[in-house]
């Protein structure tokens, strides 16, 4: 005959949520402790446009076994030392991610927007930019050139 603890496991579905629920608090915690995203490592360049909006450009050092890329944003103008541009930049949405070095990048402002060309491979690009600023909308028209396929020397 069966009894109360021939049937009782040790690791029920209760203690798998209390264990889940600890972890999450934990990772909400001590999150940006032990965080090894794919967050940008420094910014490189700050251009004003001409509509009043900027445009950044940040470098990502990959691991060994990856090529480091190139991540481009425009933003309001964004206030702080680069660290706190980081912050607030990774946590918005780049147009253009390359692994070009920054020397095989040329930026040319056009009358709706920039006009970049490059050498290298391109991983994401968006032909359209859109900044917002209370009610304001401003458009940004991206024309990308991509000199060769070839990635950096």
């Amino acid at each position: 005959m069966n009894t109360v603890s021939d049937t009782n496991l040790g690791f029920t579905y209760k203690h798998a949520f209390w264990l889940l629920v600890a972890v999450l608090i934990f990772n909400a915690s001590f999150g940006d402790f032990f965080e090894f995203g794919s967050d940008a490592d420094e910014v490189v360049l700050k251009r004003q446009l001409p509509q009043g909006d900027w445009l950044y450009i940040t470098r990502y050092g990959a691991m060994v076994t990856d090529m480091d890329t190139l991540r481009f944003f425009i933003s309001k103008p964004l206030d702080g030392n680069d660290a706190d541009l980081l912050k607030k930049l990774n946590k918005g949405g780049e147009f253009l991610i390359t692994d070009s070095a920054l020397e095989n990048v040329v930026i040319q402002e056009t009358p709706d927007g920039v006009a970049i060309t490059l050498k290298g491979a391109v991983y994401l690009y968006f032909s359209e930019e859109y900044v917002t600023e209370g009610d304001q909308l401003r458009s940004y028209r991206i024309t990308l050139t991509q000199l060769g396929s070839a990635t950096r020397d």
